[in-house]
């Protein structure tokens, strides 16, 4: 089993935006990964690219910076922040920070509940 998997699933923010959820997850016994673990490592095939990512998950920055490259395709690509969601369990924000669409701004925050 790969030290990095990726799991794509389609889901929409709070107000209805349509989205594709990475969800990163080490699977590392002892939870480490290091930057070796990079090669090798794809999306998944099925990513829809004209619709925007939301990055969440436990990972080193690294690991992050290249996964916001590897989506640059994306109509936007945003990070996952539990603190910045309603004060309910599994929601939170995702920050915009990239986009190639005036539907969504750099610094914007969708409300996302997480997807179980």
């Amino acid at each position: 089993m790969p030290a990095i998997a990726l799991h794509r699933i389609s889901h929409q923010t709070t107000t209805g935006i349509p989205y594709q959820h990475l969800h990163i997850q080490i699977t590392t016994a002892d939870g480490l990964i290091t930057p070796h673990d990079l090669q090798g490592l794809d999306l998944p095939s099925d990513i829809i690219w004209s619709q925007g990512v939301v990055l969440e998950g436990k990972a080193p920055i690294w690991l992050y910076g290249y996964l916001i490259h590897a989506c640059h395709p994306a109509a936007w690509i945003a990070c996952f922040d539990p603190r910045l969601g309603d004060p309910t369990p599994h929601s939170g924000g995702a920050v915009i920070i990239a986009t190639h669409t005036h539907d969504v701004a750099t610094g914007d925050i969708l409300k996302i509940n997480l997807p179980l």
